[in-house]
């Protein structure tokens, strides 16, 4: 029983009626959260496309190559 009452607290559902509680959908808050996860999300992105566009360095090369 337990663990049902954490899975409806998780999932957003009331346990009185079995609907999700949509206080706040839409909100600016909400708006802000999203544009927010969005900019962290693109400069991730730009991060890491940048990181796989290096030359693997020199040192990291010869050791690899010293495993053949």
């Amino acid at each position: 029983m337990l663990a049902r009452e954490g899975d409806e607290r998780l999932s957003g559902t009331s346990k009185a009626d079995g609907r999700r509680d949509n206080a706040g959908a839409g909100s600016p808050d909400k708006k802000k959260r999203k544009d927010k996860q969005g900019s962290v999300g693109r400069a991730l992105r730009t991060v890491y496309d940048e990181t796989l566009r290096e030359d693997v360095p020199k040192d990291f090369l010869d050791l690899l190559g010293k495993l053949d």
